[in-house]
């Protein structure tokens, strides 16, 4: 007995599964459904944005617990040793922003010798009479 295509596309069969959600065990056509209704569907999918949004909300925090600081021990142990300091080293050692360092030298506070276009040295026996 053989069967024509025209007699299996009419033929309906039935895939006993159960919801995701809810639990429940329903009766379907298709092997890719998941939830046995709209309503279940529908509880699923906010409470998945919930969880998103949690998580994208504790992510900052994960990021802050893993921050490393931006100047190293061995970097100011370094900087120390120097004869001549640029104004990058001389932020670090205050610890505040380059454009500070800047301002300091335009005010005549710190004096500093200027070696062409971007290159700015500052002795350190000029930064010791700071303080």
């Amino acid at each position: 007995m053989a069967l024509n295509l025209s007699e299996m596309s009419t033929s309906t069969f039935k895939i006993l599964k159960q919801c995701i959600m809810c639990g429940n065990m329903f009766e379907t056509q298709k092997v890719s459904t998941l939830y046995c209704s709209h309503k279940c569907n529908s509880k699923h999918y906010k409470l998945k944005k919930k969880l998103e949004n949690k998580e994208r909300a504790e992510l900052p925090i994960i990021q802050q617990a893993a921050f490393k600081p931006k100047i190293n021990a061995l970097d100011k142990v370094l900087i120390k040793d120097k004869e001549f300091l640029t104004v990058k080293d001389v932020s670090t050692l205050f610890d505040c922003n380059p454009k500070t360092v800047y301002s300091f030298i335009k005010k005549g506070t710190i004096k500093a010798t200027n070696l062409g276009k971007r290159k700015i040295l500052i002795k350190r026996s000029n930064i010791d009479n700071l303080f």
